[in-house]
């Protein structure tokens, strides 16, 4: 595959998280707690200063895709000021979910031409330039490595000591949409910088891009850690032998091939297999975006 074809599917349009601003009767779930709970608990939980949250607010504020949740602090100050307006018509917090547990369309492949049920894909697109996307990542940068250094996977801590092979964040069509930065371990990196001509990537070597999106007004809210690690043949035939980690923003790890949740991620090599034997799986940020 040549990389004109690619680079269009890299730089298409980023759309931004809808959060998930779910509300229920807190008398109602106040009640429920109570039936739940012993008699000390519950009247402890009863009173006005501790009533507990709705369970569905709880699960929206925890849920690793809702900006409102986990990052939301950092992602508040980590704004594109071009974009902000007094009128805001796209509330991040709005509540259109589309990472809910009862999203059908949880499971579809994010390289659909035409997908507007990515998980945790976002509902809406801004554009922003290089320098203003180089901005955002400078500012929810470290934020986003702490997040990502609480899933406990090695990569996750390190990556950010990789040699770095885009000049700036740019908008991936098959990471949902979202800003990314390519990074490459050091068993990775003479082959990577290779791009098309790559040949076959060695065992070991991890491709990295961490990611963020920008709603149309201008705020922003850290996206999933992508991780490809090439395994020893025989790991995974379906996968072409590399090992898919997404890693969310708060820690939480989606799924991992070969591993826990390993179907979750099922449509990152269904996807990255339409480039295996031309390019051993690996699609390559546009040319405009690399580090010579």
């Amino acid at each position: 595959m040549k990389s004109t074809k690619f680079g269009l599917m890299s730089s298409t349009l980023i759309v931004a998280f809808a959060g998930a601003g779910l509300a229920t009767g807190g008398g109602v779930a106040a009640a429920e707690l109570a039936r739940a709970a012993g008699p000390a608990e519950a009247s402890a939980r009863l009173l006005p200063m501790a009533v507990a949250k709705p369970r569905a607010v709880q699960v929206a504020q925890s849920n690793p895709c809702n900006p409102c949740a986990a990052g939301a602090a950092a992602a508040s100050k980590c704004v594109v000021p071009r974009l902000q307006t007094a009128a805001n018509p796209c509330n991040p917090c709005a509540a259109a979910n589309p990472c809910a547990a009862a999203n059908p369309c949880a499971a579809a492949n994010p390289c659909a031409a035409a997908n507007p049920c990515n998980p945790c894909a976002p509902a809406a697109a801004a554009e922003i330039t290089p320098a203003e996307a180089q901005a955002v990542r400078d500012c929810l940068i470290e934020d986003m490595t702490a997040g990502y250094a609480k899933s406990g996977v090695d990569a996750a801590s390190a990556y950010q000591s990789w040699a770095v092979f885009s000049t700036s964040p740019y908008q991936s069509a098959t990471h949902g949409n979202r800003y990314v930065t390519n990074r490459a371990n050091e068993t990775a990196a003479a082959a990577y910088k290779k791009f098309e001509d790559i040949g076959k990537m060695p065992a070991g070597g991890i491709i990295a891009k961490d990611s963020f999106v920008v709603n149309p007004n201008g705020t922003t809210a850290p996206g999933p850690l992508f991780l490809m690690e090439k395994m020893k043949a025989g790991f995974n035939a379906g996968s072409g032998d590399w090992k898919y980690s997404m890693v969310m923003p708060d820690g939480g790890v989606f799924g991992v091939t070969n591993g826990a949740g390993s179907a979750k991620v099922t449509f990152c090599y269904e996807c990255h297999m339409a480039v295996a034997e031309a390019q051993d799986s690996l699609f390559f940020l546009p040319p405009e975006y690399r580090a010579k």
